[in-house]
């Protein structure tokens, strides 16, 4: 064979070889994307936004009794509750005491701290259930209770308020419920 053959043999397979990786490119790019084997879950209530001023707890509980379920949900809600509220309440006395003037300071705090842990006790009992979704676990047969209870400022501050009367403290409400509200969530 001349060198002629030789190259013209070896720019048909050139060829060839070219147009087949065009074809596999083409192939291949005209498939659909392959879906994803982990799947996205979003948990129910976890999308729940309520107004300014609250304190929302999301909580799940899960159990072969819904009843159970339910009081799981309903434990660990009312335990972040009473974390976030005690966290806030600290906060808004630590700095309510300081706006206070230093000769009243000290007794006024200690009775605002000792009123308010009975407040947030009542509080808890009444926290509100805003948003309560029931699933079923496929994999454990399971049932599982998702909720999301809050406790808004404007009903705590007012029931302080109302502790405190009784004891001849006046409370300036409006500075309790600003500063309450601007350390929530923090």
């Amino acid at each position: 064979m001349s060198y002629v053959n030789y190259s013209l043999r070896f720019l048909c397979l050139s060829a060839v070889a070219v147009g087949m990786s065009f074809s596999t490119i083409s192939c291949s790019s005209s498939r659909k994307a392959e879906k994803s084997p982990v799947e996205t879950f979003v948990q129910p209530c976890s999308d729940y936004e309520g107004a300014e001023g609250t304190i929302h707890a999301w909580a799940m509980g899960k159990s072969d009794s819904e009843t159970t379920a339910r009081k799981k949900a309903q434990a660990a809600a009312t335990a972040d509750l009473a974390a976030q509220v005690q966290k806030t309440v600290q906060s808004t006395i630590d700095e309510y005491g300081t706006i206070l003037s230093e000769g009243g300071q000290a007794a006024s705090k200690v009775l605002l701290v000792e009123k308010t842990r009975t407040t947030v006790d009542q509080t808890l009992r009444g926290a509100t259930i805003v948003c309560d979704r029931w699933a079923k676990d496929e994999a454990t047969g399971q049932h599982v209770n998702y909720i999301v209870m809050e406790i808004k400022a404007e009903p705590f501050v007012q029931a302080v308020q109302d502790v405190l009367k009784p004891a001849g403290q006046q409370v300036d409400g409006d500075l309790l419920r600003q500063i309450f509200i601007k350390h929530i969530g923090q």
